[in-house]
């Protein structure tokens, strides 16, 4: 199924929003990006709805300073009968403290996520996973 160009757009848009405000905004209102149930999957670690979401990133905020940079890379889309489905890969470089820190990344992943689109026709992750396939030793996610 032919996916709108508007609707690419708007999700590319989305993944490059969730690296922003984790990288420049210390995770503040990622919750938002996310249906109010949604699920943000790290390897197992399964975090579920709006709330424990922003707790999560509320914890890494209070362990103090931290510099990251999430590049996603080849997002991949498909669509389905009631959601958009999307791979892409990050390389995450991050390490407690301010830079100039390691250049070396942290972690490269694969991110499966699904995407829906919430009553004001805005889309939003229902489900992000993540599958390590290259690690470094990693700090606290």
């Amino acid at each position: 199924m032919p996916i709108a160009l508007e609707h690419r757009s708007a999700i590319h848009d989305l993944v490059a929003e969730f690296a922003w405000r984790v990288d420049h905004n210390d995770g503040v209102g990622v919750e938002n990006l996310f249906t109010e149930h949604g699920v943000y999957d790290i390897a197992g670690w399964v975090i579920s709805g709006r709330e424990d979401i922003k707790h999560f990133y509320d914890d890494r905020r209070a362990r103090g300073s931290r510099t990251s940079r999430h590049l996603f890379t080849g997002l991949r889309l498909t669509a389905n009968d009631d959601a958009i489905t999307g791979i892409s890969v990050l390389t995450l470089h991050a390490e407690q403290g301010a830079p100039p820190l390691r250049l070396d990344p942290v972690l490269v992943a694969d991110y499966s996520d699904t995407y829906v689109r919430d009553e004001d026709g805005r889309w939003l992750f229902d489900n992000r996973a993540v599958t390590p396939l290259f690690l470094r030793d990693v700090p606290n996610p």
